[in-house]
C-alpha cells in the first residue's frame, strides 16, 4: 500500500486521438486506486515554441489525411532508425535541455510514455546518465515503430502475444514485456440497455445498423463509404460519428441518402461505447484505441482506408485473427454489409466469437497495478537525480 506522496510523469504527443486518451484514461485509473499520486500529463509538442507545435500537428493531419502515401514513405523510411541513430541524436540535443529541466523540477518516481516521441528524448537521457528514472511504454497500437525501442526504457505495456514477440526478435529483452491489452476507458466494460439506447437515438431495434467512423478527428472517407452504402437496396441504419470535423458533418447532414436507410449524423461523441451497443458492424479507420474498443464491445469492424504503417498493421493483425475484414476496395464493403447483415449472418456471430476470444477489457487496470507494484515495491528506490 501507497504511505507517501508519489509522483508520476505521463508523457504523450497530441497529434492524435489515441495518444491523449490513452494517456488520460491510465492517469484515471491511478487516481482511482490511490489518492496520494501526483500525475501529470505533459504534451510532448508544448515543448516545442508555439509555431512550430502547430506546424506539427497541423503537417502531420494533413499528410495523413491528404497524402497518406508520403506519410508511408517517411514510416517506412525510418523503421530502420533506432533511437540511438544519427538522426535521433541530432532531435534529442536540441530538445534535451528543455525536457531534463521538465523532468528535474518534477522529479518523477515513474515516467510513462503513451507516445515514441518523447521516449527518446528521454532515453537520450538516461543513456547519458543525466537521469535514473523508472520509464515505461505504452504502445498504442499492435506493431511498433523503431522509434519506440530502447534498450534504455523499464517496461513496455502490449497490446498481444504477436507484437511481444516482434518486439523479442527487435533485440527488446522479453522480460521487460507485459501483454495486458491497450488501455481504453471503463465504460467499454459497462453494460447498456441497447433498446433503450436505440429508442433514444430514434433507430429501430431490429432493423441491422452500421456504425461509421474516421477516429476522433472525422479523418477518412467517409463520404466514398456512403456513397457505397447507398447501393445497399435494403432497409439499413447507419450511425455516422463525424468526430471535430465540423464542415463534413454539415456536409453529410446536407446529403440525399438511399430511402430505405434511416441515417443519423453525429459530431464528435463521448458515448462511443453506447453507438458500438447499437450496432451489428463498424465501419472504420484502424486506430489501436478504435480498433480495441470494438473488440472489447465485440463488434466486428470492417476497416477501409486505413492509415499507411501503424494502422495498415492494425487491420492485417485483427483481419488474420478473424475480428475484423481489411477491405481494399469501396465495392467490398458493400458486398461485406451483405453478406454479413443479411446473406449469411453466421459469418458475423463467427467474427463475434473471435472479438470474445481476443479481447484484453482489464488492461488499464493490469498496467495500474503493474506501476503502482514498482512504486510501492522496496526494491524499487528513486535516487537522486543524476547532475
Amino acid at each position: 500500500m501507497l504511505t507517501n506522496k508519489y509522483k508520476i510523469m505521463i508523457m504523450t504527443a497530441s497529434v492524435g486521438y489515441g495518444h491523449d486518451q490513452a494517456a488520460k484514461v491510465i492517469k484515471k485509473h491511478l487516481l482511482d486506486k490511490h489518492d496520494n499520486l501526483d500525475i501529470e500529463i505533459i504534451d510532448f509538442i508544448d515543448i516545442f515554441p508555439s509555431t512550430i507545435g502547430s506546424l506539427i500537428k497541423t503537417t502531420y493531419l494533413k499528410m495523413i489525411d491528404m497524402v497518406p502515401s508520403w506519410y508511408n514513405l517517411l514510416y517506412q523510411g525510418t523503421m530502420r532508425l533506432n533511437q540511438q541513430s544519427k538522426v535521433s541524436s541530432i532531435f534529442a540535443h536540441k530538445y534535451k535541455k528543455k525536457v531534463l529541466t521538465l523532468i528535474e523540477a518534477s522529479n518523477p518516481d515513474v515516467i510513462l510514455f503513451t507516445n515514441p516521441f518523447p521516449s527518446t528524448l528521454v532515453s537520450h537521457l538516461k543513456r547519458k546518465n543525466k537521469i535514473n528514472t523508472y520509464t515505461a511504454s505504452i504502445i498504442t497500437d499492435y506493431t511498433a515503430h523503431s522509434v519506440w525501442l530502447d534498450s534504455t526504457i523499464d517496461s513496455y505495456f502490449v497490446g498481444s502475444n504477436i507484437l511481444k514477440q516482434e518486439m523479442i526478435d527487435r533485440g527488446i529483452e522479453g522480460s521487460k514485456i507485459r501483454v495486458t491489452g491497450i488501455p481504453i476507458e471503463g465504460k467499454f466494460n459497462t453494460p447498456v440497455n441497447r433498446e433503450e439506447k436505440m429508442i433514444e437515438l430514434g433507430l429501430d431495434v431490429d432493423v441491422p445498423t452500421v456504425l461509421i467512423m474516421g477516429g476522433g478527428l472525422g479523418l477518412g472517407s467517409i463520404e466514398e463509404v456512403l456513397k457505397t452504402t447507398d447501393k445497399i437496396n435494403k432497409p439499413l441504419q447507419l450511425i455516422v460519428v463525424a468526430g471535430k470535423n465540423q464542415s463534413l458533418k454539415e456536409e453529410l447532414e446536407n446529403r440525399i441518402y438511399n430511402p430505405k436507410h434511416n441515417v443519423k449524423i453525429l459530431g464528435f461523441c463521448d458515448n462511443v461505447h453506447e453507438l458500438m451497443e447499437c450496432s451489428h458492424l463498424l465501419v472504420s479507420k484502424a486506430g489501436g484505441l478504435t480498433m480495441t474498443e470494438a473488440v472489447t464491445k465485440e463488434l466486428p469492424v470492417l476497416v477501409f482506408d486505413p492509415i499507411p504503417g501503424q494502422e495498415v498493421k492494425n487491420a492485417q493483425y485483427f483481419s488474420d485473427i478473424g475480428a475484423a475484414m481489411y477491405l481494399k476496395d469501396l465495392n467490398e464493403i458493400r458486398d461485406a454489409i451483405e453478406e454479413l447483415l443479411y446473406e449469411s449472418p453466421q459469418k458475423r456471430e463467427k467474427m463475434v466469437k473471435c472479438c470474445s476470444v481476443i479481447r484484453k477489457p482489464h488492461a488499464a487496470e493490469d498496467v495500474s497495478k503493474f506501476i503502482l507494484k514498482k512504486i510501492d515495491n522496496r526494491a524499487f528506490k528513486k535516487t537522486p537525480m543524476i547532475k
